[in-house]
């Protein structure tokens, strides 16, 4: 694993930046033969070309099935891809667990001109954003077949659905309270 990073063997660990250092923390996590793995925010402060390898090499390397990787992130678009399961958390509470097929099939979200915005809302997104001239709206569990009369459906970002969750989940405590 060590031989993936950009790290001479030679170099001492005061002399290394941030992101090296952070590499040799990797690089020693995954030499652990550990049938749980957590890493919180593991890939803080690499650039982007490292990140991408060391998510390639987690999953080619070190991922057997026999093992199980819990994986926390704000950096959600870089993982989205090899999640097989999803949760958001707030204070401590559980606001979303799926897994990512039921996520794909649960969520959908849809590009609408503005002459088919009412119509469209009466079918009640959990979440609606603007982007040049056009409303994006998030759907929770609404037929794809209805939704494709006003644009082209697709499946949202976790960040999107998070923005959505979070952003609903306030307005029911400001409701509430």
């Amino acid at each position: 694993f060590l031989a993936k990073t950009t790290i001479r063997q030679t170099r001492r660990i005061r002399e290394l930046s941030k992101g090296m250092v952070t590499q040799l923390h990797l690089a020693l996590v995954m030499a652990i033969d550990a049938r749980l793995l957590v890493l919180d925010e593991p890939t803080l402060g690499l650039d982007i070309l490292f990140r991408k390898q060391f998510y390639d090499s987690l999953l080619t390397d070190y991922f057997d099935h026999s093992r199980t990787i819990v994986l926390t992130t704000h950096q959600v678009e870089e993982v989205q891809h090899v999640l097989t399961d999803l949760m958001f958390i707030d204070r401590g509470r559980i606001m979303l667990a799926c897994s990512m097929e039921e996520f794909e099939s649960r969520y959908a979200e849809i590009t609408v001109r503005p002459e088919q915005l009412p119509s469209a809302k009466a079918l009640k997104p959990i979440h609606e954003r603007q982007l040049m001239g056009r409303s994006i709206l998030v759907f929770d569990g609404v037929d794809g077949q209805k939704l494709a009369t006003f644009g082209e459906v697709r499946t949202p970002t976790i960040a999107d659905v998070f923005v959505a969750v979070m952003s609903n989940q306030g307005k029911a405590e400001g409701a509430a309270g």
